[in-house]
């Protein structure tokens, strides 16, 4: 008796000595990805590199730059002269002691200061004319 062979070819198959070119290869890689969830990270925020020590400049900056502000919080001192938030409290304590800064509001997680050389709010600045409106700023203290 005979033997059957069954023999199933699914699509075309390359025959002996035949390969298939770069650009069916790469085909058919998208293809079989083309249906997969791609995950993405999201956003990652660079690490800055803060100061942990105040270098002569960072300290000059410190005593002549940062009393001239409004409003002195521990981010502000930490954005403006790239120190970490410890070396800014140390700062913001610091100027404090020397008189150029008063605290409006103190909380255990929380200085709010302003500089004692920043303009009061209704001060009117040099050369400002008399029909422009100056800037207001209010303070609002909260109790929970």
């Amino acid at each position: 008796m005979g033997k059957e062979v069954w023999v199933c070819i699914m699509g075309k198959q390359p025959t002996t000595g035949q390969k298939k070119s770069k650009d069916a290869i790469a085909k058919a890689a998208s293809s079989a990805k083309g249906g997969r969830k791609k995950w993405t990270k999201g956003k990652v925020k660079d690490k800055l590199a803060l100061a942990v020590f105040y270098d002569e400049e960072t300290y000059k900056k410190l005593l002549e730059d940062i009393p001239k502000l409004r409003l002195i919080t521990p981010a502000i001192v930490t954005d403006k002269l790239k120190v970490n938030q410890s070396l800014a409290r140390r700062g913001i304590r610091h100027l404090r002691e020397k008189n150029l800064i008063r605290v409006l509001d103190a909380h255990r997680s929380m200085w709010i200061s302003t500089g004692v050389k920043a303009k009061a709010i209704g001060e009117k600045e040099e050369g400002a004319e008399e029909g422009t409106k100056p800037q207001t700023v209010s303070y609002t203290h909260l109790t929970l």
